[in-house]
């Protein structure tokens, strides 16, 4: 009985998994694309870096998610449908986690 229980929550969970990641349009399925920007960020030297790190990206309006990487020395922020990351506002939010931005890439 608890077997069951526990695939019927994984396959809920994949659903609403997949709900988020398309769109369903009248004409059709329509897979939603969001711009993912990638920088270098210099300073992270262990893994409670990155969540200090996405913590304060994650508060800026126009990001819809980030990941950091103290391995990598990288950020990835996907940014909102039909909005603008300015690099004003991800240049403090790095610096408020005591970080230091380089540039960025387009993935």
């Amino acid at each position: 009985m608890r077997k069951a229980t526990y695939v019927m929550m994984a396959i809920f969970l994949s659903g609403l998994v997949s709900v988020g990641l398309f769109a369903q349009e009248k004409s059709g399925r329509q897979e939603v694309k969001r711009d993912t920007l990638v920088f270098t960020v210099y300073g992270m030297d262990c893994p409670g870096c990155e969540g200090g790190l996405e913590k304060q990206v994650n508060k800026i309006p126009s990001v819809s998610s980030s990941e950091a990487s103290w391995v990598r020395q990288q950020l990835k922020v996907v940014v909102r449908k039909d909005s603008v990351l300015k690099r004003e506002d991800l240049e403090f939010r790095v610096k408020k986690a005591n970080f230091t931005l380089e540039g960025k890439k387009q993935e």
